[in-house]
Order: structure tokens, then sequence, then C-alpha cells
């Protein structure tokens, strides 16, 4: 990678907030991005459909020459790693950037090839996940604010804004999520053993109590101790029952929390089921996180509250960055990674279990003066060392000492010398002769014999909803 101005082309998924905020705050990072929009659709059942023309990618790869490729939790890979190999062939860094808990499902395929990819992930708690996938790059990249789009956000506000709530929470219970894992479980594990049921009922107890420890453990050990054997029938399936532990366990930890906070006069904007479970007098509707009424609501509330999900077991959301810039006093469940971010009642007020947050909230309702210097204090802190461009920067240093060993060269030399897919150097001639002319008068280009027109197999691939 040359000492000049980094090039990254970044694929991203067009829907995801992250995703987007990553997209824009890397127009001003300093660092030259071209990015490119996968298609989202959803299947009758439910699951999420992805598809990207490998084409029209490996053309803007070869016309804009980048470092390296950038993804965002694996967004537009395809299951066979065709994409992969191209990216090897090229040596070319595949960047693997996971802003939610990694996972792979085997009978999709690997989609990257571990020895010429270079993995960031968001919680330090899943660099080991990673590396036992044979990732020889990984390290740990938190979340950010994008400056420009928060910043961007008018300020002025009346005091008396409907948004100007006491204590107010943004957040799902991703109750839609929970019943869509519920219902394909059933559905595709038709020999689930009766007591099933209990064995996880069980370890979600145990999961909630200590949700550093391996899901996949914990439901072992409750199996055992009831007397119960049971085997996963695929991957897909595991994925969706540690997936629903997670989410349900997570469910009920903000249930609890926002129920507990109802004597402080609670504001709760997310998914209609609120409603059900708080009542008609806390639940204020649904809200754009990706808005100008996000920032509002940051502003004019007094305590914005962040109870994070069961997933993040060191690190924290993004709420923690994106509140302080829009001048909002945040109050956030401790991880013990945020004092590596921040100062403790300098910079964020932090709260450890529920006795603790209804001591802090009435605190902070009192002290308010208090509340808005750690805000601003806050904000300083995350300008100067926590928006997007900060990690894009720290991602390129360390993707540019990784291209630059010997032992990427070597390991992509290898990869096309052991596992090239058949005919691939005829497909890599034939797009090079084509780069300059229009995509759509592309010949047929033939990589197996399934290959029509645009479309490869798994570039239309599948993905569940286990994703955040």
């Amino acid at each position: 990678m040359p000492n000049g101005q980094t090039r990254i082309l970044l694929i991203y998924n067009p829907h995801g907030v992250v995703d987007r905020d990553i997209c824009m705050a890397s127009r001003n990072s300093g660092i030259e991005v071209k990015t490119f929009a996968i298609e989202v659709s959803k299947s009758p059942e439910g699951h999420t459909l992805e598809r990207i023309d490998l084409l029209e990618i490996a053309q803007a790869i070869l016309s804009f020459n980048p470092d390296f490729v950038l993804t965002v939790n694996g967004s537009g890979l395809d299951n066979k790693g065709f994409f992969a190999y191209f990216c090897a062939f090229l040596k070319l860094p595949l960047v693997l950037w996971y802003v939610d808990e990694p996972f792979v499902i085997p009978e999709w395929g690997l989609k990257f090839i571990p020895q010429t990819a270079v993995g960031f992930t968001f919680d330090r708690y899943y660099e080991r996940r990673l590396r036992d996938w044979g990732i020889q790059w990984v390290h740990p990249l938190p979340l950010g604010a994008n400056e420009e789009r928060l910043l961007g956000y008018s300020p002025s506000v009346p005091n008396k804004h409907p948004y100007a709530h006491r204590v107010s929470f943004v957040g799902a219970l991703e109750f839609p999520k929970i019943q869509y894992l519920l219902r394909n479980i059933s559905t595709l594990w038709s020999t689930m053993p009766p007591g099933m049921p209990d064995v996880l009922d069980k370890a979600l107890g145990r999961y909630i109590t200590d949700f550093k420890r391996d899901t996949g453990q914990i439901l072992r050990e409750c199996a055992r101790s009831l007397g119960i054997s049971f085997e996963f029938p695929n991957g897909i399936v595991k994925q969706m029952v540690l997936s629903f532990i997670d989410r349900e366990a997570s469910f009920r930890l903000r249930h609890e929390a926002a129920a507990s906070l109802k004597p402080f006069g609670i504001s709760i904007y997310g998914e209609p089921f609120w409603e059900k479970i708080v009542g008609k007098e806390s639940y204020k509707g649904p809200i754009d996180y990706y808005s100008s009424a996000i920032a509002t609501l940051y502003r004019t509330s007094r305590i914005n509250l962040n109870i994070s999900k069961y997933q993040l077991k060191t690190t924290v959301n993004q709420r923690v960055f994106d509140c302080p810039l829009c001048n909002g006093f945040l109050l956030t469940d401790f991880r013990e990674d945020i004092e590596d971010y921040f100062d403790i009642d300098r910079d964020v007020a932090v709260f450890h279990d529920l006795a603790d947050l209804k001591k802090k909230v009435a605190f902070y309702l009192d002290h308010e003066e208090k509340a808005k210097a750690i805000a601003e204090r806050g904000k300083e802190t995350i300008l100067e060392k926590h928006t997007y461009k900060h990690r894009l920067e720290e991602m390129a240093s360390r993707v540019r000492a990784a291209k630059n060993s010997a032992a990427f060269e070597q390991s992509c030399e290898a990869v096309m010398q052991k596992s090239a897919p058949a005919r691939f150097q005829t497909f890599l001639e034939r797009l090079r002769q084509d780069t300059p002319r229009d995509i759509k008068s592309m010949p047929e280009v033939p990589i197996d014999r399934a290959f029509e027109g645009n479309s490869i197999p798994g570039f239309e691939a599948l993905r569940n909803t286990l994703d955040e």
C-alpha cells in the first residue's frame, strides 16, 4: 500500500444504520472510498436475501484499484467464496469488519478465505472466534460516531418540544425477530427432543447471570442436568437457537429495566410491542434512528438511557458515541472497555445494576448541571478520538501492515495455486479486456455450467435475520 492516500472499496448494506454511517463518514475521512451498496430483500419466510453482481463489482475493483476491499458484517460475499478468490488473485486484502456478533453457517460456506482476510470486530470478546476461523490478522475496532451526520442536525429546539422527557429510552425489544426465530426453529428442527423447551428456559437464566460464557456450553450443561440429549440438525438451526437465547435474554433485560423506571416517568421509543408491556403512557411510538428526530430526542431529554444487548460482552454500542455528539446526556450500563474510551463520571455516566440505575436516574434528575457537563466533555472526547474517521484511519494502518507482509503475499500465491476455481484465469482475462466497456455488453463468461449473464451461483446469498 503506497504512502499516499488510501483507497478503499466499501461494500455495505444500504439499510443498516452503522453501515450507512460508515459509508457517509468515509467521504470526509481523508481516505478515498468508493462505495458499493448491495441489494437486500426478504423471502416469504422472513429470511434476508442479498444479491451482488460479481461482474459489476469486479469491474469496479479493476477500475478503482483500491488498496483493500472492506465489507461490513460480511455483506455481499457469495456462499462459494468466489469473490474472495478474486481478491486473493489481485493480492487485495478482503477486510471483514463485524459490527455485530460474527458467525458462520457451515452449510452456507465460509464466504471468505481466512489466509487472505483481515478481521476487525467491534467487541474484543469475539477476537478469538475470528482467529479460530483461521484469520491471521485480527483486531478489535469499536463502533464510533458519524460526525458529519450528527453535527449536521439543527441544534435549535424549543424548551417545550414533545421530545423533552425526564427519562427516555430508544431501543428494540426485537419481538418480531424472536418470533421469527422460534417459528423457524420449530419448522427446521423436526427431531427436537420433547424436553428442549425446559433446556432453553434454564439456559436463558444462566446466560443472563453469566452472559460472557459460551452459549453453546451453557446449553449442553443445562441439557445434561435435565437428563436430555440433543444434537442440532444443522448449523442454521444451531445459530438460530443461540441467537434466540441472546435476543430473548436482552428482551427480558430491557423490559425489566424500563418497568423499573416507570415511577420516574420514562418515555420509550421503539417497536409497537413496547406498548403491550409498558402501557400507552410510557410508549411514545417508533422513531427513525437515522433521522434528525433522534438527535432532537437526545438533545431535549434530560436523561437518555442505554441498555445494551447481551451480545455486547466488553464494548459499547453506537448510542454511547451518538448521544453526546447531539449534546445529549447518556446514562449507560457498564461494559469494561468503556474505560478505554472515556473517563467515567467525567465523560460518561454509568450504572451497574437496576438498583444503581434507579439511584443514578434520581441523582442526575436532581443535578442537571452535572449531567450537562458530562455530556459536553463526552462530546469533546468523541470528536477527538471516536469518530468513524478515526476508526477508518486505524483500520487502514493495520491493513497496510498486513498487506505489506511477506505472509500475505505468500498466502495469496498459495491460495491461487491450490484453490482457484476452475477457469478462473479465463474469467479474469475476459473481465480485464472488457473493463472499459458497459457492463451490459459483456459476453457470457464461462465460469461454470450454471453461470448465466451477470449472475453467479451464490451471489443471491441466503442469510437469515440474525444480524443486527
